[in-house]
């Protein structure tokens, strides 16, 4: 038998240095401290020393997982995998998670829940795109379901109308063409629903037409660039390669056309 002969606080909070006959030994959480009953005069044998031991693991890898949970909400699959990655075992890990569930920290439905509250208000993923996301971080496929339903169409409507005419600016320098297509495949990226997108897209032009100008701007950069690669072909071959480059591009094929009258 040992006996608990001095207990010293460390400078980290709620760590403690606990000394067997005069000779330190371990240090442990308030909690292990308290739990064990370690105070001056304890004694302990080689079994219940091993057994604090563990608890104090046990209790340390608590710690962390709480540190690493309330930082930001996170879900029982993040916090299982941040565990494992600094070597607790399985039981261990179960335990903990088990522990952060009971002391509501982690949640997964109020996490999936919260998650499409700010994806909505963000505007910048659809509901795939959530669906997508929640499914990494390791949610109930029916937890998802059930959280995705707050995601309504009138929410992707109102999302779309600002992202579409965010997205057609941002690739305003492209044909009028292309930057639709990418405005289109970059939201259903983010995952929205595809048939709301065209609808989006199609309501954002009835009030806002393609620029002509800005068309035309486009189309004599690109084109003179094409105009220049294909310098060293004349005739028939260069309007050939020159229609075909800017028709991939998404231009009019009239308005180019038009571009190699004025460049004769």
């Amino acid at each position: 038998m040992q006996t608990v002969t001095k207990v010293t606080r460390q400078r980290r909070m709620g760590r403690y240095n606990i000394y067997l006959d005069d000779e330190y030994a371990f240090a442990v959480d308030e909690k292990i401290l308290i739990t064990y009953n370690l105070f001056k005069g304890a004694t302990l044998d080689d079994a219940a020393i091993e057994q604090i031991k563990s608890a104090e693991f046990s209790q340390k890898a608590y710690t962390r997982a709480l540190i690493y949970a309330t930082g930001q909400m996170r879900t029982s699959q993040q916090v299982y995998l941040k565990l494992k990655e600094q070597g607790y075992d399985q039981q261990i890990i179960k335990d903990v998670i088990s522990r952060l569930k009971d002391d509501h920290v982690l949640d997964d439905v109020t996490y999936a829940e919260t998650y499409v509250d700010q994806a909505k208000s963000a505007g910048k993923l659809g509901p795939r795109g959530v669906k997508f996301k929640l499914q990494q971080a390791g949610i109930d496929q029916f937890v998802i379901e059930d959280a995705l339903a707050a995601y309504t169409i009138t929410d992707q409507v109102d999302a779309l109308a600002e992202r579409v005419g965010q997205l057609l600016e941002k690739n305003a320098r492209h044909s009028t063409f292309l930057a639709e297509q990418k405005t289109q495949q970059k939201l259903l990226q983010q995952g929205f629903d595809q048939r709301l997108i065209q609808q989006a897209i199609s309501e954002h032009r009835a009030i806002e037409a393609p620029d002509a100008d800005q068309e035309w701007e486009n189309l004599d950069r690109d084109a003179t660039i094409a105009a220049n690669r294909y310098a060293s072909f004349e005739g028939w071959e260069f309007k050939n390669k020159l229609k075909a480059a800017m028709y991939r591009k998404g231009y009019d094929l009239n308005l180019v056309d038009r571009w190699l009258k004025q460049r004769d």
